[in-house]
């Protein structure tokens, strides 16, 4: 007989959704589809066979999987016998992976057979994911788990661990984050709130879900609306727009990278994508002209939403179409409290800029934690969040800050600029000097862009240092990856030398 599922956790999502519409279709990958009722009982069956190789309450297991049924099955399944889940990026290489599992041990890992056969990590149980399930014949059986495989394994409760999620390292100072049953519970109550989906909306996924955006707003979205998940291991653009016309998909996460490309996708062809009537970029600020073209393609709005590793989603621009700011992230989701604070904690008059300070429900440590996160915004007159910057990135040179944003955007109005990444690096005596790596669409020299910016920014702001490269290091969202970028530069390098008399 199962147990009774605890309120307030993540299986409890599932069972609610399944018990209202067991024949209601949950995900499709394009190889396999389920209906709630299928899924509730596949999880249900890889929560046990978990049980049996002893994974359980305070358990770790590590997921190494492409968007995809065995993703979310999986998931779910460690969830449901009571361990916490840690999703690695599908395009995570062994020693990255080898790397992060050193730092942030954990008692399994799920990856696909050819996966495991590349890694060997000393106490680690390897489980093969595959179409059928979990296979875990090399994975350690003793008495007690043969005991427990004759069981359902209790459930788990809202305080217990449910997500063990890595920084990517953009800010090169990676680092672990731990929430809750009840913080991811609360954050797809609070998405569900402010947007309403329901069981006739159709959610694509393919923002990876190993990041908090796709698990959040995709995954966790669709279980608590009941509504149907289609999934595609990788962002290609023209199958993604096939996939909004042909499944109607009417909920869209989604990321400015891939906004961009689908902008200017194949102008000779055209999409029906009028079901869409949600569409919403996070990781990093949409520009204008990215916001302009994907509306004038498709006539869709891209609305923008912020959000944190630590707290999920935060806030969502769910203005009507005709009002949209496009530098908006609206309003803050549900329960969430969100203040502009100065470095002293005291909330700044409504339209100065400050620290942006987050207290949810859905974050690490509850809502009685004051979550700082070193991001700068301020509210617009009608009441909406802008982020304007982000103190951690901000570079201190010759006494003065300077916003890597706006070195970013001077950059990018040169012609002959594709794409840009401004950052520290840093110098004698603790100082820190403006970095840019440049890739190029035309010909050009770093002379040429230093004296491009002296005409827009303040002297101490232009870039003292410049490399050129055929592309920037990113993650799956398309976050530039700074710590990769400051790894492959120093001031003094003959390398970075020759960069700059290009």
């Amino acid at each position: 007989m199962n147990s009774p599922t605890s309120p307030r956790t993540v299986p409890a999502l599932l069972a609610s959704a399944a018990a209202r519409a067991p024949e209601h279709p949950a995900v499709d990958d394009g190889q396999t589809a389920l209906s709630m009722g299928e899924l509730a009982a596949r999880v249900a069956g890889t929560a046990t066979l978990l049980a049996e190789t002893g994974i359980g309450r305070g358990d770790r297991v590590a997921l190494w999987l492409p968007n995809s049924v065995e993703f979310v099955e999986s998931f779910l399944g460690v969830l449901a016998c009571g361990a916490a889940a840690l999703p690695l990026a599908a395009a995570a290489r062994p020693a990255e992976v080898r790397r992060i599992l050193g730092e942030t041990p954990v008692q399994a890992l799920v990856a696909p057979p050819d996966a495991l056969r590349t890694l060997v990590l000393p106490g680690v149980s390897p489980l093969a994911s595959g179409p059928r399930g979990l296979d875990i014949a090399a994975a350690p059986r003793t008495q007690r788990d043969a005991l427990l495989s004759r069981r359902t394994p209790p459930p788990p409760e809202p305080a217990d661990a449910a997500l063990v999620a890595y920084s990517s390292g953009t800010l090169a100072r990676p680092h672990v984050v731990v929430r809750t049953h009840e913080n991811l519970w609360w954050e797809a109550e609070n998405f569900w709130s402010a947007t309403r989906l329901g069981p006739d909306d159709v959610v694509l996924g393919v923002v990876p879900l190993s990041h908090a955006h796709g698990l959040g707003n995709a995954l966790l979205a669709s279980l608590r609306a009941g509504a149907r998940l289609v999934l595609r291991p990788r962002f290609l653009r023209r199958q993604t727009l096939d996939l909004l016309a042909r499944e109607r998909v009417t909920v869209f996460p989604t990321v400015p990278f891939m906004v961009r490309m689908l902008a200017a996708t194949d102008g000779r062809r055209s999409w029906d994508v009028a079901a869409l009537r949600l569409c919403f970029s996070a990781g990093a600020a949409l520009a204008p002209e990215t916001y302009a073209a994907f509306r004038a393609r498709f006539g869709v709005p891209v609305r923008q939403l912020y959000g944190l590793t630590e707290a999920g989603s935060v806030a969502l621009n769910n203005a009507p179409a005709a009002e949209i700011d496009p530098a908006s992230a609206g309003t803050p989701l549900g329960s969430v409290r969100v203040t502009i604070e100065d470095p002293q904690g005291r909330e700044v008059p409504r339209s100065e800029i400050g620290e942006i300070v987050v207290r949810s429900p859905a974050a690490a440590g509850g809502a009685e934690r004051a979550l700082r996160t070193r991001d700068q915004g301020r509210w617009s007159a009608h009441g909406e969040l802008l982020i304007t910057g982000r103190t951690s990135l901000f570079i201190n040179t010759a006494g003065n800050k300077v916003d890597p944003a706006e070195v970013e955007a001077a950059l990018r109005l040169h012609p002959a600029v594709a794409d840009v990444a401004v950052f520290a690096l840093p110098a004698a005596h603790g100082e820190q000097v403006v970095a840019a790596a440049v890739v190029r669409r035309a010909p050009c020299t770093a002379d040429a862009l230093r004296l491009h910016c002296r005409t827009l920014l303040a002297s101490y702001k232009v870039p003292r240092v410049v490399s050129f490269r055929t592309a920037l290091p990113r993650s799956p969202l398309g976050k530039v990856l700074i710590g990769q970028l400051l790894t492959s530069m120093s001031p003094g390098s003959p390398q970075l030398r020759h960069h700059c008399s290009t």
